[in-house]
């Protein structure tokens, strides 16, 4: 008596998680609506704004990073090969 109690107690709990054909039918049946391009109203929105000398902006900003960790990259690998830690083997075949 007790299992089957506590299984109607479970089922009932789990019942708003389980979706009927009736609501998975409706969902089917929604309107899309995409809202990027236009207002709640339907009205189209203006054109976005133009970001000026994009490609320049990534150069000037990638430059200097790019030659700050090749130097740091360089700088470490003579304090390597300084303290012999990596010495690049010369091999004379």
């Amino acid at each position: 008596m007790a299992a089957s109690s506590a299984l109607r107690l479970i089922s009932s709990k789990s019942q708003p998680l389980i979706l009927s054909s009736t609501k998975l039918a409706n969902i089917s049946k929604a309107i899309q609506l995409r809202s990027i391009t236009t207002q709640d109203t339907g009205a189209v929105l203006a054109k976005p704004t133009q970001v000026r000398f994009g490609i320049f902006k990534v150069c000037l900003t990638v430059t200097p990073f790019l030659l700050g960790g090749a130097t740091i990259s360089r700088e470490f690998a003579a304090w390597l090969e300084e303290h012999e830690l990596f010495v690049p083997d010369d091999d004379d075949d």
